[in-house]
């Protein structure tokens, strides 16, 4: 995948190597309205095509927010699957500046929602896990001295 998408620099002339990149893994098959008895199976061979297909446009924009998510809603197929995905990976990559000012603004009265919310319980979980996760390696290095006598 990243080997088509490095080739372009604009997702028109990316879509069609991008399909054909990620089709011999896909399990969905060429029609995507009809999808293979595979699509319903685990397999070690095969996988859907939404986060290939959404790290090869983030690829083809270069990280660019607004290029990365048009391009990922152009390619068709699970397309609303895979702008969500290439945008949540641009917009960390880059931040909340990089998204939009007008798009989040829409998006945000459309849906009735705090967009800044689910970012600040985000970051106030990770806080948190970090947090227990320093002071149970703190704990546990505190053991090991007592059990080898070292400090």
């Amino acid at each position: 995948m990243a080997e088509a998408a490095v080739r372009h620099h604009y997702f028109e002339s990316a879509l069609t190597p991008l399909r054909d990149a990620v089709a011999p893994f896909d399990t969905v098959g060429p029609d995507y309205r009809r999808p293979t008895l595979a699509a319903r199976r685990p397999s070690r061979l095969h996988s859907i095509e939404e986060l290939p297909v959404a790290l090869g446009m983030l690829l083809v924009a270069g990280g660019d927010y607004r290029h990365t998510v048009l391009g990922s809603v152009n390619y068709g197929r699970d397309c609303d699957s895979i702008a969500t995905m290439s945008g949540a990976v641009s917009g960390a990559l880059h931040g909340e500046a990089a998204v939009p000012s007008d798009w989040a603004k829409t998006v945000a009265e459309a849906s009735r929602t705090d967009l800044h919310a689910p970012a600040r319980t985000l970051f106030d979980v990770t806080r948190e896990v970090y947090a227990r996760d320093t002071q149970r390696r703190r704990s546990h290095e505190g053991a090991f001295a007592a059990l080898t006598g070292t400090s």
